[in-house]
């Protein structure tokens, strides 16, 4: 919730090209937590949640990126300040796992939460969360990369420790000097950019890397290269081995820890198939001065090194020159990589790829010592499920050893080829500092790798390669890509990006389209799918509408009577499986889905009804669960004539009431333990609570259904969070339709109504709505009428009913 102070208006920045960079990235990622950034953080004891509340605040006032917004204006992405925002901190906790392992489900939580959204549009980006399971507890701080990066985390963790110091020892939160507003960083980058202060390092790039091609690990898996690919975390522990050759190594050739294991990195692909020149990405903190050192924010920037490893090479000239190699990248290390990739030739952008497929990069002492004010903390493995690169391995310091942490994207890589690669640099760096005069040729090594990056493989979406459609609106969308890309789409579908687009490219592409007075394309809305059919239908010109999908589900075919049944709130005709297994093989039974998604039950009724006419079927009984009980009377009462009989299946009658916001956290309860029914889970299976957020009631739903999706999946019955997400907004949907929906009846036709949790002035409300009402009363709650042995008792009236009804005639 951001408040800009009195008649404050947010400041406006040119973002650096590393940042414009990662916007283009969000904007076409398949999966937008690519460049989430996540420290989880164990604790051994709870945190004063009032005291960091205050700490996490006097940091988002102190530093201007916790305050930023990256959004497009016009052609440029721009930086967008807020004097002020107010924030508060988000918690998750879970009473009691049950039978599922603790630091599963801590696991399985902080994916969540790391994959929540963060809107670049919408500051702060940044956020944190505290976790509890059983007795076990997490910090969770989750930032954008757009405007943060690892060095800056580690330098907000350390100044967020003082403050949590300084409240909880009732100290005013100070520190010794104001911080460089990041603003002065991002006008320097332009202004280097405009009066051609890179000019000299650009020069330097374009001869370092001219004829150069990545080296890349041979996939194992025909996974499509693409931003945001699914990706998975490896954290690897160096042998003491190869921590004592690292040590060894930068005695012998003077060089850091990273150099050496840069060279090892280099040795191993020139020894697994890349050949002798390798280029391999590096990410650098591209911070030279005192002052950028302390700067919060992102100054980051991607590098290539490029080398030349010789089967006659010693361990000790590889590393030597990995180290000479460093040194001049350092030197040149201020002109931004998309800078850079630019101004290189079009053969040698492919050969390269964007991104770089390999990425290495130094942390440091990072994450060492850790602590929020007085309590001890642990960095433990990052959350990310998405991929930046093919493999992207950072290296820092720990306990006198080294640790990595390994990305790699699971669609191309299995976990063993990654482990191949770390074996064989452990080797590397123990058996070369032992012996820093072998050559390069003696080494043996499992990992397999090449040269220069294949075109992308296509391997989930169909690029419909057959004949363009015929339209106006077509033809131009074919003119446009033509003349930027120098070639036709291969089809309806293909990727813009994967056809050879970029960021620059695709602005040339929508300015082409908006020409003659035609109106703009939203490049934002396109990213998210940049195929030319999109393109076609962002003009207009797409294919013709198909017909809304049918909401009629088939459960059984039979000769027998035919009941008909509609969902209940956020539900979905499988919840009915019970309830058909004990009802006659030879009863026909059709149910409505959900797929029209309609705000109002009469809405909902007209829809369900005229796909039951369509389909030219007349149903003897009518009826549903809760919700679903309310559609199916007012879809008897819009019947004109013989009317079928219904089914009220504890059903509240239909006489409005008040659907408080502040209640939602609520609702999400009832809303989990329908899904925990549905799923026939045990009843001590783990459930989520959740406070903070800006929603109604300080509800944040996408963490909540994130908790639900871990714990779900942490007692084996996953759920994907976006299925989830897409019953939870129709349940709330269906929750505030059934609130409002008002009918005083009466309805002329008989009606079952069971009853489990309704009350008796509820049954004599039904009874004076409908033509002749038969209740029964069943020994369960709300959930239990379709499920357990309730559901015996529930079908054997529904037969008994049907009898009478048919018998009535």
């Amino acid at each position: 919730m951001a408040e800009p102070g009195a008649g404050a208006v947010p400041e406006a920045v040119p973002a650096t090209a590393m940042q414009e960079a990662l916007w283009w990235v969000h904007q076409r990622a398949r999966d937008r937590s690519v460049y989430h950034l996540t420290w989880r953080l164990g604790v051994d004891e709870p945190l004063d949640e009032a005291a960091l509340a205050v700490a996490w605040q006097a940091m988002v006032d102190r530093h201007e990126a916790l305050r930023t917004s990256v959004v497009r204006q016009a052609d440029a992405v721009t930086l967008v300040v807020a004097p002020r925002i107010v924030v508060g901190l988000h918690r998750l906790e879970v009473d009691d796992p049950g039978d599922a392992d603790p630091g599963t489900l801590l696991r399985l939580v902080a994916e969540e939460v790391h994959a929540a959204p963060v809107d670049p549009a919408a500051a702060p980006l940044a956020r944190i969360t505290l976790v509890r399971v059983g007795d076990r507890h997490e910090v969770l701080l989750t930032v954008h990369h757009m405007v943060l990066d690892g060095w800056a985390v580690q330098l907000l963790v350390g100044e967020l420790s003082e403050a949590y110091a300084a409240v909880r020892e009732g100290r005013e939160v100070s520190f010794p000097a104001d911080p460089v507003p990041f603003s002065t960083y991002a006008r320097e980058q332009a202004t280097a950019r405009a009066d051609g202060r890179w000019e000299k390092s650009l020069a330097y790039w374009c001869d370092a890397l001219a004829g150069a091609a990545s080296a890349v690990l041979e996939p194992d898996l025909p996974g499509e290269v693409a931003s945001g690919a699914p990706g998975a975390i490896l954290r690897y522990g160096f042998s003491a081995e190869a921590g004592a050759g690292i040590a060894a190594l930068a005695k012998a050739t003077f060089a850091t820890p990273f150099a050496i294991i840069l060279g090892a990195a280099q040795l191993v692909l020139a020894r697994a198939g890349a050949g002798p020149d390798v280029a391999v990405g590096v990410v650098t903190a591209n911070r030279m001065t005192t002052r950028d050192q302390a700067l919060l924010g992102y100054t980051a920037n991607l590098c290539v090194a490029r080398v030349r490893v010789a089967e006659t090479d010693t361990v000790a000239a590889v590393v030597g020159a990995a180290r000479d190699g460093m040194w001049q990248m350092l030197t040149h290390q201020a002109v931004p990589y998309p800078v850079v990739f630019g101004a290189l030739p079009e053969q040698t952008r492919a050969a390269l790829g964007d991104p770089a497929p390999l990425l290495l990069s130094y942390l440091g002492p990072i994450g060492t010592d850790l602590r929020l004010g007085p309590v001890p903390a642990m960095l433990l493995p990052s959350p990310n499920r998405a991929a930046r690169a093919d493999v992207a391995m950072s290296v820092w310091e720990a306990d006198g050893g080294y640790l990595a942490e390994i990305e790699y994207h699971t669609g191309r890589y299995r976990e063993s080829s990654v482990l191949a690669l770390l074996h064989d640099l452990d080797a590397v760096l123990a058996d070369g500092g032992a012996e820093p005069q072998r050559t390069v040729g003696s080494f043996d090594v499992a990992t397999r790798a090449r040269t220069g990056r294949a075109a992308p493989a296509t391997v989930d979406r169909d690029p419909a390669t057959g004949p363009l459609p015929e339209s106006a609106h077509w033809r131009h969308v074919v003119a446009a890509w033509t003349d930027v890309l120098g070639a036709p789409p291969a089809g309806s579908d293909a990727d813009f990006f994967a056809s050879g687009g970029n960021s620059l490219s695709a602005l040339r592409l929508v300015d082409a389209l908006a020409a003659d007075g035609r109106p703009a394309v939203d490049v934002v809305r396109w990213l998210g799918e940049p195929t030319p059919r999109r393109l076609a239908d962002l003009l207009g010109g797409g294919s013709e509408p198909v017909s809304a999908e049918s909401t009629l589900v088939r459960l059984r075919d039979g000769s027998g009577p035919h009941l008909h049944l509609v969902h209940g709130a956020g539900g979905s005709p499988q919840d009915y499986q019970d309830l058909l297994a004990a009802l006659p093989e030879h009863w026909r039974v059709t149910a409505s889905r959900d797929s029209a998604q309609l705000p109002t039950v009469p809405d909902l009724a007209r829809r369900y009804q005229a796909d039951l006419d369509a389909a030219g079927l007349v149903p003897d009984l009518l009826g549903g669960w809760s919700f679903g009980g309310q559609v199916a009377y007012q879809m008897a009462a819009d019947q004109v004539g013989r009317r079928p009989a219904l089914v009220l299946l504890d059903s509240a009658p239909p006489v409005g009431y008040e659907l408080p916001d502040e209640e939602v956290r609520q609702r999400f309860d009832t809303f989990t333990e329908n899904i925990h029914r549905a799923l026939d889970l045990e009843p001590d299976a783990p459930r989520p609570r959740t406070t903070g957020g800006t929603g109604p009631g300080g509800f944040d739903e996408r963490l909540a259904v994130g908790a639900l999706a871990a714990c779900l999946a942490a007692v084996r019955q996953p759920v994907p969070t976006a299925l989830l997400a897409h019953r939870w907004h129709s349940y709330e949907r269906h929750t505030r339709a059934g609130a409002g929906y008002v009918h005083d009846g009466p309805v002329d036709t008989p009606a079952l109504v069971i009853g489990a949790d309704l009350l008796d002035a509820q049954l004599d409300q039904w009874a004076a709505r409908v033509g002749a009402a038969t209740s029964h009363r069943i020994d369960t709650d709300h959930f239990g009428v379709l499920h357990s042995a309730a559901v015996a008792q529930v079908a054997a009236a529904v037969i008994d009913f049907a009898r009478v009804a048919a018998a009535r005639g």
